[in-house]
């Protein structure tokens, strides 16, 4: 028998929790409609087919069977709660990392403040923990997510505006020496050395391969916000082919939708050897193109390109000035229920940190207070040999502090110790080395994950 993992579930006054199965995907598509829509005048369709993509069964790591829900068996088993787990795998400066994703967290108005959600995440807290996920990772409304264990630790959104309308931001060239088309499926293995331009310098990335190229390309429903749209960015066909280069050839893809009045750039890589800036002006002056033409078809008039990369992508050195200032990014929610057993394994990482630092050679012990939870980090030459215990005598015993989920934002990349302490005075270290010791293993990295939806 399959571990349903304390499901199905009776919680009183009629509520039975249970995992969904495929005969609730229409009554569950327009729940998820009528509770997240911010607007009930104008319903946001798309999360019913959204609710659909993951439900259907041809998702490579979601199905019906992921999705939690409480029915009301007084009120003719209605749905009055839900969510789901979409598992991933996360890369780590390269090391993979098993992410579990809950969404779709949603309460009928009617129901809400009984502790609905907390028994759903118990449950797929526990899945996730079952498939080996040492992360959580969830994005959301403000502050509410805390509550289940998550804290703000990673980047989520930003970018830089190109506008046409700035001078210098709207020239024209003779001849264009790329040209763009609609991705292929079979484009898929050109996608991904692409993809991995577009991580480079990125702390975390998601892992992809060809299941899930094939499933981003041809299954999501294109109303959905998580239905994607890649083009390759190829060289021109040019009127001499001297050189033996077959014409034309992939140097670049970008992914991106029509949103407000930009078009929103949300994936962006180019080959090694090639000008991230001249593919960055290509993409400038084409989207000025069909933004002229749909100009003159519904008269909608729209401002530029939103480079929405995060705040270190490489699109934005490559157009300098040209771009507006960086609007600050929101924050993924992550959950790491075992930070010794994370810190192990990523421990590769962390010693290639610290061989190639000042501290090269270390060898020593390091109490780290949580002030709920205590550990230790043991060295030897580098390596982390242990990540062990300790009992604190009193409640700030220890060689560095971190209050809350605050290690999260360090370990992610969000912030530095300084900032950490400059925000929260409880966040410090008694002496200089162990300052020195986090510094190294957790330098302040930038990342734009692209989450699998």
């Amino acid at each position: 028998m399959n571990n349903q993992f304390g499901l199905p579930k009776n919680l009183g006054n009629g509520l039975l929790l249970r995992w969904a199965t495929p005969a609730d995907t229409e009554e569950l598509a327009e729940f998820n409609v009528r509770i997240h829509s911010d607007n009930p005048e104008k319903p946001e369709t798309w999360l019913a087919r959204w609710t659909e993509d993951l439900m259907r069964g041809d998702h490579p790591t979601t199905s019906a069977s992921d999705f939690t829900i409480v029915i009301d068996k007084d009120a003719d088993d209605k749905i009055v709660s839900s969510m789901n787990l979409i598992s991933q795998v996360w890369l780590y400066e390269g090391v993979p990392i098993g992410v579990g994703r809950p969404e779709l967290v949603g309460t009928d108005s009617a129901y809400r403040r009984r502790g609905l959600v907390r028994e759903q995440f118990d449950a797929v807290h526990a899945k996730s923990a079952a498939r080996g996920e040492l992360v959580q990772a969830i994005t959301g409304i403000p502050w509410y997510y805390r509550q289940f264990g998550y804290g703000m630790a990673l980047d989520l959104g930003g970018g830089r505006d190109f506008l046409w309308d700035r001078p210098g931001n709207d020239q024209t060239v003779d001849k264009e020496t790329y040209q763009i088309r609609p991705a292929k499926v079979t484009d898929w293995p050109i996608l991904q050395t692409l993809y991995e331009a577009h991580n480079k310098g990125s702390l975390l990335s998601r892992a992809r391969d060809e299941a899930g190229w094939r499933y981003e390309l041809t299954i999501p429903h294109p109303t959905s916000m998580y239905a994607k749209q890649f083009y390759l960015v190829e060289t021109a066909p040019s009127a001499s082919l001297s050189t033996g280069v077959p014409n034309p050839q992939p140097v670049a893809y970008v992914e991106y939708k029509q949103f407000g009045k930009s078009y929103f750039v949300r994936e962006l890589g180019v080959l090694p050897g090639h000008s991230w800036r001249a593919v960055g002006l290509f993409l400038t002056r084409h989207f000025k193109k069909i933004a002229d033409e749909l100009y003159e078809k519904e008269e909608k008039r729209l401002r530029g390109v939103f480079f929405g990369l995060g705040q270190g992508h490489p699109i934005y050195e490559a157009l300098g000035r040209q771009l507006e200032e960086q609007r600050r990014p929101y924050a993924w929610y992550i959950r790491v229920p075992d930070l010794p057993a994370f810190l192990r394994h990523i421990a590769p990482v962390l010693e290639k940190r610290l061989a190639h630092s000042v501290l090269a050679g270390y060898s020593g012990t390091c109490r780290v207070n949580l002030y709920k939870q205590q550990f230790t980090l043991v060295f030897e030459d580098d390596q982390l040999t242990e990540v062990g215990t300790y009992k604190a005598k009193v409640v700030d015993d220890g060689d560095i502090q971190f209050p809350g989920t605050t290690l999260l934002q360090l370990i992610f990349g969000q912030a530095s110790l300084d900032e950490l302490n400059a925000i929260h005075p409880d966040c410090y270290s008694r002496q200089a080395e162990p300052a020195i010791l986090f510094n190294i293993l957790f330098p302040k990295r930038p990342s734009w994950v692209v989450g699998f939806g």
